[in-house]
């Protein structure tokens, strides 16, 4: 495959989107509606903050989008090695992160255990029988379920064909769920995987342009996302104590689409924004601590009075801890090439 692809300042710009939308849900709604925040109450923004979980699916959509370029003239070792470094030294610092201030003798609630902790650095300790470090990092597993069909993908030699795969494997996601065929536990029927073939197909269309197939599979991956996402508005309003409209979910599924497609304008292609490389960047470790330490500082520090100052307050200084890790990490990298 040949490419005209480069960074996009735009993709930087939906992380930075996804993950305010998904740390305005865990502030504003889940973390005080499941009881792990007590100190503050639900305000008027809970309503909408309660849609920011799908700020995942914009998340896995981009995932997909870019996944082709990672494969560029790549073997199944080379994007291993590739993947392996962009995604386990930074979780591993966030993950310690985590430990040592969850951990810090002040907290009224006691932080993760170290055996807890050293599970959770495989990135799969569910698979092991223990529980995340933070629930938010679910995502992750997924990722790797998503890097482990591209390896094999590539190590049977068919890097060249994964333009073709994509659109097959929406398509036929799309009617194993919409004939809600038997998925025996099989990790690649998920809605899920339809944004991550979505994003990949998007990308498809961007860099060799649109055929029939991929329109198809496109297509085919937008119907099962949408069909995934709204069908869970009930089992979400039950386990969320919340009331969830499954033609708003289809509304931001379709934008979070349409954010995607829009790569495909020029305009948006060329567009240059000067921090936008590091805002993406700053993305991921902030994606790994916000959730366990922001929330412990809420109910540890919040109160009702303070609460709309003390919410900035930990954005702020979230911020700053996740770009100290970034430069950790690329010392410590530097340190070991």
């Amino acid at each position: 495959m040949t490419t005209r692809a480069k960074r996009l300042d735009y993709l930087d710009l939906l992380r930075v989107l996804a993950l305010g939308s998904v740390m305005c849900f865990h502030y504003f709604f889940n973390g005080i509606s499941k009881g792990t925040v007590t100190s503050v109450s639900l305000t008027p923004f809970a309503s909408i903050a309660k849609y920011g979980y799908l700020g995942v699916e914009l998340f896995f959509l981009i995932s997909g989008f870019v996944i082709l370029y990672s494969t560029q003239n790549r073997t199944a070792w080379e994007f291993i090695k590739k993947r392996f470094i962009r995604l386990y030294p930074m979780f591993w610092l966030g993950i310690i992160t985590i430990f040592v201030i969850a951990n810090l003798p002040f907290w009224s609630n006691k932080g993760p255990t170290l055996s807890k902790t050293l599970l959770n650095f495989t990135m799969l300790p569910t698979a092991f029988g223990g529980h995340w470090v933070d629930e938010a990092h679910w995502f992750l597993m997924r990722e790797l379920q998503f890097y482990l069909a591209i390896i094999v993908v590539l190590a049977l030699g068919l890097g060249k064909r994964l333009p073709q795969i994509f659109p097959w494997w929406a398509i036929v996601i799309c009617i194993w769920n919409l004939f809600n065929l038997p998925r025996f536990e099989v990790w690649y029927f998920s809605g899920y995987f339809a944004l991550l073939t979505g994003g990949a197909i998007i990308f498809s269309i961007r860099e060799w342009g649109a055929t029939k197939l991929r329109i198809v599979g496109l297509l085919a991956a937008y119907i099962c996302a949408m069909d995934t996402r709204m069908s869970k508005a009930i089992w979400l309003g039950e386990h969320r104590s919340a009331t969830y409209n499954k033609y708003v979910i289809g509304m931001i599924v379709t934008t979070a689409f349409l954010l995607i497609l829009a790569t495909l304008s020029s305009r948006v292609s060329n567009f240059s924004f000067k921090w936008a490389a590091i805002a993406g960047a700053i993305t991921y470790p902030l994606f790994l601590i916000h959730g366990r330490l922001g929330l412990l500082t809420l109910q540890n520090l919040g109160s009702e009075s303070n609460k709309f100052y003390l919410y900035p307050t930990i954005v702020i200084s979230l911020i700053i801890v996740a770009y100290t890790l970034l430069k950790l990490e690329k010392k410590l990298l530097s340190f070991r090439l």
